[in-house]
């Protein structure tokens, strides 16, 4: 195994931000204003990252449409926002959560109270890919710093079991040899010099966002902008639900909720049997042999 630089006085994100210096002398309003100025770098070095980011995006689909799994792997803030980001899946894009996973170093626990120590055991990071991924899978190692030795592990091993393999990070000097995607989003330093869950945080946050939407498109998820696949667990989503009906298949909300119902709570296949005039199984026979293509159903003659 290498052996990463763990020296991090010279990481981007771990530097002394010149323009926020003073910032305990500052008025509330002042503060404000420096940390959001500061916000806009994120979303510029997400920008800048538009080439590597549309590789993930065909990776994560490939994986997915392929019956593997996505994989999300880091620790702290970086760990914690791979964990959101694969339960949020869930209800918007109607997928298991099997098949896009958040894993954090310390575990479960580590979500809501720091565990010291968890992010520099290597071999556990080793350890948690070996016991969730397979070939064919697509892991991403988020480190801010990408110095971070458990995301590394993971990396190496996720890589050596035949996974496809991303590194998101701040850190243009990161160690990328275990990455087939170098995902770098130079943020620079934070307004508050070290704390990652600021400017590193978001542009992760963003970055991740893309992957996920991005390859859930390519993957039929959705119709045009819309969130064909939902999955309506409460009011707001059923209504939502309702509603994608109605501006889909061109109906009334009555009808639209009755659908929805007789669909076992599936926008695309109420949409399906609306459209085409068919029951529910012949729906779910069209949807797949589309391979879940709402657009391909409803516009072929």
């Amino acid at each position: 195994m290498k052996k990463e630089n763990t020296s991090l006085y010279t990481i981007a994100t771990e530097a002394s931000n010149p323009q926020t210096a003073g910032l305990d002398q500052m008025t509330p309003l002042q503060i404000a204003r420096k940390i959001n100025g500061q916000d806009f770098n994120a979303a510029r070095a997400v920008k800048q990252a538009a080439k590597p980011i549309s590789q993930a995006i065909r990776a994560a689909a490939q994986a997915f449409m392929n019956g593997h799994k996505i994989i999300f792997i880091g620790a702290g803030t970086s760990g914690r926002l791979g964990v959101l980001e694969a339960a949020e899946c869930v209800p918007t894009f109607g997928t298991k959560p099997s098949q896009i996973i958040g894993i954090i170093a310390g575990g479960k626990n580590a979500m809501f109270r720091a565990k010291e120590g968890a992010e520099d055991n290597r071999t556990q990071g080793a350890k948690d890919v070996q016991a969730k991924a397979r070939a064919g899978d697509f892991v991403i190692g988020l480190t801010a710093s990408g110095v971070t030795p458990y995301v590394l592990g993971a990396l190496e091993q996720a890589r050596w079991l035949g996974a496809q393999t991303a590194l998101l990070t701040c850190n243009p000097k990161a160690d990328f040899s275990s990455a087939d995607i170098a995902l770098f989003l130079p943020t620079g330093p934070e307004a508050l010099a070290g704390s990652t869950r600021m400017k590193a945080g978001s542009a992760t946050k963003m970055a991740l966002n893309a992957i996920t939407t991005g390859a859930m498109a390519l993957c039929g998820k959705m119709y045009g902008n819309l969130m064909a696949d939902v999955r309506p667990t409460n009011k707001k989503l059923l209504a939502r639900a309702t509603r994608l009906i109605m501006q889909i298949a061109h109906t009334d909300e009555k009808t639209a909720a009755r659908y929805l119902t007789l669909s076992g709570n599936q926008v695309k296949t109420a949409c399906v049997m609306i459209c085409k005039q068919v029951d529910k199984a012949a729906a779910e026979k069209l949807l797949k042999k589309s391979r879940g293509f709402l657009g391909k159903v409803l516009h072929e003659k």
